[in-house]
């Protein structure tokens, strides 16, 4: 399933580029993350919680970037939940464009649930990922401006979702 969505923030890319690779910012903006940890310096292992209709699901996973350009970034995310009960695999994009003084961050994923969560009616995990993606995107959207206002950077573009 396709997860994709786009958000402005006012300040330049080479500056939100800097602050999507700290740790704490991003743990603190993911939905139900327990813990994320850096293994080196182009992975990561995350515990994150998700409840879908009454279902909890604990998800341990490891996330790789493969690849980063000047203003790109592609992840892969794998990982189980207790047991093998469910397992996860994304491949995703953060891009980041250059927009009058700011930056417009687009992200996508594809998304693959299999197991017990992947039988669940697809409909409804696919909105709960929506959700969570959205989620996400205003999380960050709140930290990286309220970073920029904090750090005497705000630029003449609106923060806007």
């Amino acid at each position: 399933m396709l997860i994709e969505g786009q958000f402005d923030i006012a300040a330049p890319p080479q500056l939100v580029l800097q602050h999507l690779f700290d740790v704490r910012l991003m743990a603190s903006c993911l939905p139900g993350c327990e813990s994320l940890q850096p293994v080196d310096d182009k992975r990561y292992r995350a515990v994150i919680q998700i409840g879908l209709a009454g279902i909890k699901a604990r998800f341990e996973l490891e996330v790789e970037i493969t690849r980063q350009e000047a203003n790109s970034i592609w992840a892969v995310t794998r990982g189980e939940e207790g047991g093998r009960a469910s397992m996860l695999q994304a491949e995703s994009q953060i891009t980041l464009q250059p927009q009058g003084t700011g930056t417009q961050v687009r992200y996508q994923s594809e998304v693959s649930v299999t197991g017990r969560l992947g039988r669940f009616a697809l409909g409804m995990m696919r909105k709960q990922a929506q959700n969570l993606g959205e989620q996400f995107a205003r999380n960050l959207q709140k930290a990286l401006q309220s970073l920029m206002d904090t750090q005497g950077l705000v630029q003449d573009l609106p923060a806007t979702s």
